[in-house]
């Protein structure tokens, strides 16, 4: 599936392949869960880093339990904050 300009076009740019996170077989490929993601993004880091956003951190978020959700990676991203609340993230 085409990369460029989702997520996954940062992955691809650093190198990282496809089967890192959708497993070997091309044919059947895995759907990652927010623990295929944190095995390389530190979650810790990924709430300081946004730890000033004015207007809430969507990582320390009670319900911010499945980042795959926002963070698609060969679909737009989607601030689902905003299907209840009125946050505006630029979510990329």
């Amino acid at each position: 599936m085409a990369a460029d300009k989702f997520g996954a076009d940062r992955h691809t740019a650093k190198g990282v392949q496809c089967t890192a996170c959708h497993g070997p077989d091309p044919e059947n490929p895995i759907y990652p869960e927010e623990a295929q993601c944190v095995a390389c993004h530190d979650k810790a880091a990924l709430a300081k880093k946004t730890q000033n956003l004015s207007q809430a951190n969507p990582h320390t978020a009670l319900h911010n339990g499945d980042r795959t959700l926002c963070h698609m990676q060969h679909e737009p991203a989607v601030n689902y904050c905003a299907q209840c609340h009125n946050f505006k993230f630029n979510v990329k």
